[in-house]
């Protein structure tokens, strides 16, 4: 099957950044909006949290599989395909709710579950493919990255007006499609990638006693301790913004525009983060990612006025875009060396899948709770990622030591 053709050349950064940018069109949709659709089928508060934990959770288990499995593909396209097929089809089949009203909940935890599964596991996938070949082509990693991004953006302020005249309904709607286009970008738009230095690991039992290494180094355990919380702090914020914000009267083209801020912040600080991140130090800005991300939680449990949410919601860019940045490279730094690969997808499945589903999971009871105040919970679990990055901080040059 011949590849895209365009009447514009297609360079490697050009393909990474277009797959970016339609697998961000969904998780633009789900991120804001899933809670509010799952919410006007019938799901209470604490059936909300529970359906969005639960892949989360399963990421100590789908992160790594899916990360080994990968490598046993020649081409980087295929897996990627293939989860974005199997991420439509399940989104797809959450139609079916309405035929069963007495068993939607274990439908959508079943079938939600394995639809983010499949389509979060892309990321860490692209995020390690992208990374390898920008150091082969020379081309910088966070371009593409923010070109996702914007996407996200887009998807905020689009689906958030469309809203406000059709149902919520369209938010399904529009994962099935953006998950299509996904697994049709990885065909066409990927297409002739392959894996430098592609070589399959000969056993399941290689593969796990490779993450029994990592998972036994002190480093890199603080590293998931401090990016987990940082990361987890955030899964109050995902999980109930829109519909605390709902709540306060704001429209969904309001709430678009808030979701929108936070993400045009993360996409200024991704372009200018790499500057950043050399002056400062991947270290030193993981501390000060934590003392932001304690600041903006502990202000937004005093329900702020709208005017003061905004510059809140930029600080994204460095409780989280800045957790992000630091988290790849110290990721690099603290992995046994021929561990990096692996490093970057446990990372992604255990500090910003196990500890974000962890702190999803309880949201629904801590809004039940305190409603908006809830925040202040998540400003104590941004603090305590502050106290481990502070701890690494202080521990870099004996860490760094061990590996010289």
């Amino acid at each position: 099957m011949p590849a895209l053709t365009t009447p514009f050349p297609l360079t490697t950064l050009r393909r990474q950044a277009i797959f970016y940018a339609l697998a961000y069109a969904g998780t633009g949709a789900s991120l804001p909006f899933m809670p509010l659709w799952l919410k006007t089928h019938g799901m209470t508060a604490g059936q909300i949290g529970i359906i969005l934990a639960a892949p989360l959770l399963l990421r100590a288990l789908t992160g790594p599989v899916s990360g080994l499995w990968a490598d046993g593909f020649r081409l980087y396209r295929t897996p990627l395909v293939w989860l974005a097929c199997l991420g439509a089809l399940f989104y797809a089949l959450m139609a079916t709710g309405g035929w069963l009203p007495g068993l939607r909940f274990p439908l959508y935890l079943a079938l939600y579950t394995l639809a983010f599964s499949c389509m979060t596991s892309l990321a860490p996938l692209n995020d390690a493919m992208t990374m390898q070949l920008s150091r082969l082509e020379n081309f910088a990693y966070a371009i593409p990255r923010a070109v996702g991004s914007s996407s996200f953006i887009v998807t905020n302020i689009v689906l958030g007006f469309l809203l406000v005249i059709w149902p919520t309904d369209l938010i399904l709607v529009w994962l099935v499609v953006a998950a299509i286009l996904t697994a049709l970008g990885g065909r066409y738009l990927l297409a002739g990638l392959e894996r430098p230095g592609h070589a399959p690991l000969e056993s399941a039992g290689d593969g796990f006693a490779r993450l029994k290494v990592l998972m036994r180094d002190e480093g890199f355990l603080w590293l998931l301790a401090a990016i987990g919380c940082l990361q987890a702090s955030h899964s109050f914020y995902y999980a109930f913004s829109t519909i605390i914000w709902k709540e306060r009267g704001f429209s969904s083209s309001t709430c678009g525009y808030l979701w929108a801020v936070g993400v045009v912040a993360e996409v200024v600080f991704m372009w200018r983060g790499e500057g950043i991140r050399r002056k400062a130090g991947p270290w030193r800005m993981l501390v000060v990612a934590g003392i932001f991300a304690v600041a903006r939680w502990g202000l937004m449990a005093f329900s702020p006025p709208l005017w003061a949410l905004y510059p809140l919601q930029c600080l994204h860019a460095l409780s989280f875009a800045a957790t992000y940045l630091a988290g790849l490279e110290l990721v690099q730094r603290l992995s046994p060396k021929g561990y990096e690969s692996l490093g970057q997808t446990v990372n992604a499945a255990y500090a910003n899948g196990v500890m974000m589903g962890l702190g999803t999971i309880v949201s629904g009871a801590i809004y039940v709770a305190f409603a908006a105040k809830g925040y202040g919970v998540m400003a104590g679990v941004a603090g305590l990622g502050l106290c481990a990055a502070a701890w690494l901080y202080s521990q870099r040059a004996r860490l760094m030591a061990v590996r010289d």
